[in-house]
């Protein structure tokens, strides 16, 4: 290989520079220093910090820092980056990276540890690019001598190093890459071959790596004998003796396997079953817990088939019922394990007692009414024993299987167990907070069973309680009030359980939200939202109380400007009530828009002041401009002046995601109060718009945000939009020609932006249309028209498209043979396209969907043209 290479002069004192980013005094220069040589010569870059990291000579810590930046310099989390960066290793000359596997393999076996796990995390992010691609082979093979090697520090740190380049090899491999079956094998083979390690380190380096390994494993575990196999290596390995650790990580790999291969899991599962149990049982905490998460694991699988049978999507699957197989002896494991906690204390640290209520909720869901008789066995048997961790676990058993069962079952046995309320007097808090919980998820699944006038009254009391459990209570009076409609069955009901109550419920969360200890356990916060849910939902009969809470929450909102710096976040919880009574009171609000208004300015301003006159937005503010101006309509114009600067800066703030994709939502609420007297201010607002869309740093959720805007504008203004036509067109045009392949393979969240960014499209073409339409100049829009079409087709065949999306196209194509009638029909004659949008249309249960169809088809026949089905 000839003598290393030296190092290029920009990192010519590499030790000391990497050093240096360790000293807050010398580290941005020495980072920039390191940027630098980067950009100057990728090839030199590598080798150098190569070197650095097999250097024997050099300090640990700078071999450390020059793996990690190898590692950085070869992934990133960024998808596009990732790309790069794997693409530009790939170029470099073949000498050079052999360079560079060469000198990271050696630090492998460094003495200190750290050094050797740089090396292997470089190591493995080379093998994930290089292995797919058929480049290493003898990474592999190296590996595999190191885990037979007498040196069991060799031992360990090759494990390390498969357990890293396996984590890799599976994300590629979901993103679908192919793995070829034999390096997979290769990999199994020595990670099962260390789990049998006497050296108990050795065996949990394997067992971390196998986590990762048996993902890979499909075709292994197709093969009765090899599967045999491991289950009985992972379950000897699960009673590693003497060992927590090891055990700990065993059974986390027996949770992957309940993941991946639920399917096969039915033979083992008399020795598993009863050895997760007693595991569950009698084992120390920390390894009680994973073998919980065992049967979670299979709770999930089992409710995810579920799920595809009743879409029609099983493809051949069956669920082995194992929950319910095995409920007789689970449930009562369960409600024993509730038993367990600690301390009265509400910690959140994850403990078995929470690890078995999460678990018995699954189990509900899995095995709905079977499960009930009995829990409620045990709910009997030990709601009034007179140790609080017997109360407790009943209480919490109750709430636990509240999802899953049917009301029918539940009905009875909450009319029966009533009583039961009477804990929200136990003199044990954790027994008071959890009976609170529990009324809420009785609230949440069984709202119509609640016996709400009997309960109010006893919620408003215990208001009162400490903050713990008031929060807890806040949340019931929350759930009960979003559940309001379930009583009455209209979306805003006249009148509903709660409109006796609602002044006295609201007074009583305004004391506590303004209680002296409302800042412990977010009980001002639970307070607010409890309010705003209450008031959002309340029946029409209790209007009439709401302008005087707007007034009070207005004073609230005052008070708390006399601390600025405390209590921007307080004015958050205000706004969001005034902006749920500004929502209700809809016209009626006029009195009182001029001081809503001003002290969401005044918020806005606070804001800002707060973070150094940033040019930032405050949420809740918006929002609460937002609803003024849908609820005065026109009347909103004398405070646009006061308000376009601040909308001009949620705009152009596309850094915080959130308040830009809020500011650019507040265009259409602005542009259907407006109407036409928006015009003052489009030329600002589409500048801005542009700008966003031009801009790569800007998210695309924003982007897929504006395209609705463009044609809430052209609504607006109607004729006046001719100026802008041929430029929002462009726009729409650059948009609708992205694609499923632009982005990364079987993401769920690219499917996601571009069903989004192709359902604003349509609908800012449906806005353009029906806007030059009503100014009578729609011949402005004809030369667009094929374009439109064009895009409709795409959307047409691409098997991704969302039910909104292939809604939206029937209706831009009904729009626009509406309003080009016989010309356009038989310009389509009988396009294939026409005939896959009427097919989808007819098809649909959406009674909307159907309807849109039906009208589209009866066009289409009035004008001449009827696709053939």
């Amino acid at each position: 290989n000839g003598p290393p290479r030296p190092a290029f002069s920009a990192m010519a004192g590499l030790t000391d520079l990497l050093l240096a980013t360790q000293e807050p005094a010398r580290c941005a220069a020495a980072e920039a220093q390191i940027r630098a040589a980067e950009e100057s010569s990728v090839d030199q870059y590598f080798t150098a910090l190569a070197q650095e990291l097999a250097g024997a000579d050099k300090p640990p810590i700078a071999r450390q820092l020059a793996g990690l930046l190898l590692k950085n310099a070869l992934s990133s989390k960024d998808p596009t980056r990732d790309r790069e960066l794997k693409g530009r290793w790939a170029k470099l000359p073949a000498q050079s990276r052999t360079h560079v596997k060469e000198a990271t393999t050696s630090a492998l076996i460094a003495p200190d540890h750290n050094v050797g796990k740089a090396a292997a995390q470089v190591l493995a992010k080379i093998g994930a690019i290089e292995i797919p691609a058929s480049e290493w082979p003898g990474l592999v093979p190296l590996l595999l001598q190191h885990v037979t090697n007498t040196d069991v520090r060799a031992r360990q740190i090759s494990l390390i190093t498969l357990g890293y380049l396996c984590e890799d090899l599976v994300a590629l491999s979901e993103d679908g890459t192919a793995i070829n079956d034999s390096i997979s094998n290769d990999i199994l083979t020595a990670v099962v071959h260390g789990m049998s390690d006497a050296n108990n380190d050795t065996k949990l380096e394997a067992t971390r790596a196998f986590y990762h390994a048996v993902v890979l494993a499909q075709k292994n575990f197709r093969n009765e004998r090899e599967r045999n196999f491991i289950m009985e290596v992972v379950h000897k390995t699960c009673q590693t003796p003497g060992a927590e650790t090891v055990q700990i990580a065993a059974f986390e790999c027996l949770v992957q396997i309940a993941t991946e291969y639920y399917d096969y899991l039915m033979p083992y599962m008399d020795t598993v079953g009863p050895f997760t149990w007693e595991t569950i049982r009698s084992s120390p905490e920390k390894v009680a817990i994973p073998a919980m998460e065992f049967w979670s694991t299979i709770c999930d699988e089992e409710l995810y088939l579920g799920d595809l049978m009743a879409s029609g999507q099983v493809g051949g699957r069956q669920p082995l019922n194992l929950i319910k197989q095995a409920l007789r002896f689970l449930v009562p494991l369960l409600t024993e394990t509730l038993t367990k906690q600690q301390s009265e204390e509400d910690d959140d640290t994850w403990n078995l007692a929470m690890a078995a209520g999460t678990c018995l909720g699954l189990v509900a869901q899995v095995v709905g009414d079977d499960c009930v008789d009995l829990v409620y066995d045990f709910v009997r048997a030990n709601v009034q024993n007179p140790d609080w961790k017997m109360r407790e676990a009943a209480v919490l058993a109750y709430g636990s299987i509240m999802e899953g069962p049917t009301s029918t079952k539940m009905e009875p046995l909450v009319s029966q167990s009533w009583n039961l309320v009477q804990a929200l007097n136990d003199q044990s808090v954790a027994v008071r907070d959890t009976m609170a919980w529990t009324l809420g998820r009785i609230a949440q699944f069984h709202a119509k069973i609640v016996p709400v006038k009997e309960l109010t009254p006893i919620l408003g009391d215990k208001l009162q309680d400490v903050p713990r459990v008031s929060a807890n209570v806040c949340w019931v009076i929350q759930v009960l009030a979003e559940n309001m409609a379930a009583f009455s069955g209209a979306a805003v009901p006249e009148t509903t359980p709660f409109s006796p109550f609602f002044p006295d419920l609201a007074k009583a969360l305004l004391q506590v939200a303004t209680r002296p200890d409302a800042d412990e356990r977010q009980l001002r916060m639970s307070a607010y939202n409890a309010l705003s849910i209450l008031c959002s939902h309340a029946g029409n009969d209790c209007l009439s109380h709401m302008a005087a809470l707007l007034q009070e929450m207005l004073n609230h909102l005052d008070q708390s400007f006399r601390n600025v710096e405390r209590e921007c976040e307080l004015q958050g919880f205000i706004c969001g009530v005034i902006t749920a009574l500004v929502q209700r009171l809809r016209a009626q609000v006029l009195p009182l828009a001029d001081r809503v208004m001003q002290d969401a300015l005044r918020v806005m301003s606070a804001y800002q002041q707060v973070r150094g006159g940033a040019p930032s937005l405050q949420e809740e503010a918006l929002l609460v401009v937002a609803a003024l101006a849908n609820a005065v309509g026109g009347n909103f114009e004398r405070f646009m002046p006061h308000f376009a600067p601040q909308l001009k800066i949620g705009l152009e703030n596309y850094e915080d995601v959130q308040v830009c994709l809020m500011a650019t939502g507040v265009i259409g609420d602005l542009c259907r109060a407006l109407e036409g007297k928006i015009i003052t201010y489009t030329d600002t607002i589409l500048q801005i718009l542009h700008q966003n869309l031009q801009n790569p740093s800007v998210d695309r959720k924003i982007k897929a945000a504006i395209m609705p805007c463009f044609g809430d504008i052209a609504l607006a203004i109607t004729g006046e939009f001719e100026k802008y036509l041929a430029f929002v067109v462009q726009m729409l045009l650059e948009a609708s020609r992205t694609k499923l392949d632009d982005g990364p393979r079987n993401n769920e969240e690219w499917v996601d932006y571009l069903n989004t960014l192709r359902e604003g499209v349509l609908e800012a073409y449906t806005g353009v249309i029906h806007g030059l339409r009503d100014a009578g100049k729609l011949h402005l829009f004809k030369e667009h028209v094929n374009a439109v079409l064009h895009f409709v087709q795409l959307i047409s065949e691409d098997s991704s498209v969302s039910e909104s999306v292939m809604k939206a196209a029937v209706g831009v194509i009904g729009d626009l043979v509406l309003a080009f009638q016989q010309e356009l029909a038989q310009h389509l004659g009988n396009a294939p396209f026409l005939a896959r949008l009427v097919e989808f249309a007819s098809r649909s249960t959406d009674p909307n969907i159907l309807q849109t169809g039906s009208w589209l088809r009866s066009l289409l026949q009035k004008y001449g043209s009827v696709p053939s089905q």
